[in-house]
């Protein structure tokens, strides 16, 4: 038995126990985890998903069959180094719903739903859960495009920054969406004040992109490719003017009921990053 879980676990993408972080449920045995393979197909396990909470409800633990319905659990084949065979409830989760675990981790209600929900697969699939288990998915969502070190800058730009670099890590992209439009519309400013350019006090970042775009000298350039590159500077003017509803109706900014989501976050947040890493580059430039 060694040998073939060891020859399957060879040929799997599996994750070390020291990696799954939360465990909310760990019955008895070793606590180590690796996993291994689907137990069932994706039909299957929703049809015995969609079975289960059923089951739960009929012996009146409705609490539970909320929580196996409201997660996007896969239902994971295990092993250890010791060759026990078992199976894992597992889930990886974006940055934001990792945190929210984090702070679940310890409550009494959660543990005692992951433990009626792996006694009731045990029951209708006879199947044997040691663990509940979820762990940060660090590869969702685009790369990250780092912070330029901007050479035109000002302290609230930077604490912009600081912010959104911060926030990024710890709390995910959707948080940091309101502190890169803030670094965005500061260091506009910024550049169109070394640059002697006038606006209204209470420019938008569209405006303010704009007369940077038109009026910055070291932006008017005859270059090789410049027809081509004016168009992708128009294309970013569109970004930019999409930056304004994102951040006041699905960022943290305001208490908005819908927020982006992690990926779309990232791309708002790259996208500004890039705009600054060629504004940065290009107005840093002697004629």
């Amino acid at each position: 038995m060694l040998a073939s879980l060891a020859s399957r676990a060879a040929n799997l993408h599996y994750r070390p126990a020291a990696s799954i972080v939360i465990r909310f449920y760990q019955g008895s045995g070793s606590g180590e985890i690796q996993i291994l393979d689907d137990v069932f197909s994706l039909g299957d396990w929703q049809l015995l998903k969609a079975k289960t909470a059923e089951y739960l409800r009929i012996i009146g633990d409705p609490q539970a069959a909320r929580f196996l319905e409201s997660r996007d659990f896969e239902f994971k084949r295990g092993t250890n180094n010791f060759g026990d065979e078992f199976c894992v409830l597992f889930q990886m989760l974006p940055m934001q719903q990792y945190a929210e675990a984090l702070t679940q981790k310890e409550d009494w209600q959660v543990e005692e739903n992951a433990r009626a929900v792996a006694a009731a697969l045990q029951t209708v699939a006879s199947e044997h859960v040691r663990f509940v288990a979820v762990d940060l998915d660090k590869s969702l969502g685009p790369t990250s495009v780092p912070s330029p070190v901007l050479k035109i800058t000002s302290a609230t730009v930077e604490r912009a920054l600081n912010d959104a670099e911060r926030l990024v890590a710890t709390e995910g992209p959707t948080s940091a969406v309101d502190r890169v439009h803030a670094a965005l519309h500061g260091y506009l400013r910024t550049l169109a004040d070394q640059a002697s350019i006038a606006y209204a006090d209470g420019a938008s970042i569209t405006e303010m992109f704009k007369l940077v775009r038109t009026q910055h000298p070291m932006l008017s350039s005859t270059a090789t490719g410049q027809s081509s590159i004016d168009k992708i500077l128009k294309a970013h003017a569109n970004i930019v003017d999409a930056l304004n509803p994102l951040r006041n109706h699905a960022s943290v900014a305001h208490p908005n009921d819908e927020l982006l989501e992690e990926p779309e976050a990232m791309l708002v947040i790259n996208s500004v990053r890039s705009l600054l890493h060629y504004l940065n580059a290009r107005t840093g430039v002697r004629k």
